[in-house]
């Protein structure tokens, strides 16, 4: 739920500059990520919180390291995957998945993420997505660059649709899943590869590393789009909804890319786009 509110608190906004601020955002999703280890290391019972959704003591546990160390550091508004609450359309707020790719804690691929997003004013203006059993680290902050383990990194220069690698993510929604399944059919006439991770924040992540041409999913669940969305246009890029326009925290749908990749394959999304 969107929240518009004018607590004074929370417009008490302070500045992202500081160079140690990121670095300690980093440390905590490593903490949390310690836990996931863990957890991955021993398995771990799934509960189903809905017919198709899934959550673990390592979701809890996470969540709740990240939301005492955050708010330690910068208390403000919190909204996590697995608490809820209300968006904030002003002032920050923490948005966090702490453990996104759940459905791979005792499957495969062994693909897992911590998700840290810092809204502003309804902006994404944050993100650190930690791999933990990679040891990958991507983080970001508006105005600046984004990096992969400290180094910088930038969206893909690949030009050629024909040779475009693409991810995919289906949303646990059912509605979505035959317009998503008419999306993939166009998709697949341009594109070289596809690619489902299973991991919305690492697909974030690896478009603005590089490493993916182009992401799209119906379904924008915050917690798993804040970090991500910041991080690819740091990198250069760009995120849209099925209908090309900027991607906001009220959108239906997400693209990710370069802008040249982004109007190559609009089209495979617009003419099926439903507002």
């Amino acid at each position: 739920m969107i929240k518009q509110t004018n607590d004074m608190e929370n417009l008490q906004i302070k500045p992202l500059e500081e160079v140690s601020f990121i670095e300690e955002i980093e440390k905590i999703a490593r903490n949390a990520g310690d836990i996931i280890t863990a957890y991955y290391t021993q398995g771990v019972a799934p509960e189903f919180k809905s017919a198709r959704q899934v959550v673990t003591d390592a979701d809890k546990e996470s969540e709740q390291l990240l939301k005492e160390q955050l708010l330690k550091i910068r208390p403000c508004g919190f909204y996590g995957e697995e608490e809820g609450g209300d968006i904030a359309e002003q002032g920050d707020q923490w948005v966090v998945d702490p453990l996104d790719g759940t459905e791979n804690m005792n499957g495969y691929p062994p693909l897992l993420a911590v998700s840290i997003g810092l809204l502003r004013n309804g902006k994404p203006v944050l993100g650190v997505i930690y791999d933990p059993i990679h040891s990958t680290l991507y983080s970001a902050q508006e105005g600046g660059q984004t990096r992969v383990n400290g180094e910088v990194t930038q969206v893909s220069s690949q030009a050629n649709p024909a040779k475009a690698v693409i991810g995919l993510d289906f949303s646990s929604e059912m509605a979505t899943r035959l317009e998503t399944l008419e999306q993939l059919s166009r998709v697949l006439e341009r594109a070289r590869a596809v690619k489902v991770f299973g991991v919305p924040a690492l697909s974030l992540a690896a478009v603005a590393a590089g490493r993916l041409d182009l992401f799209f999913r119906p379904s924008t669940k915050l917690t798993d789009m804040v970090a991500g969305v910041c991080m690819v246009r740091a990198s250069g890029g760009k995120v849209v909804d099925y209908g090309g326009k900027d991607w906001t925290i009220h959108s239906k749908g997400v693209i990710a890319g370069s802008a040249g990749m982004i109007d190559t394959y609009l089209s495979c999304f617009k003419l099926l786009y439903r507002s």
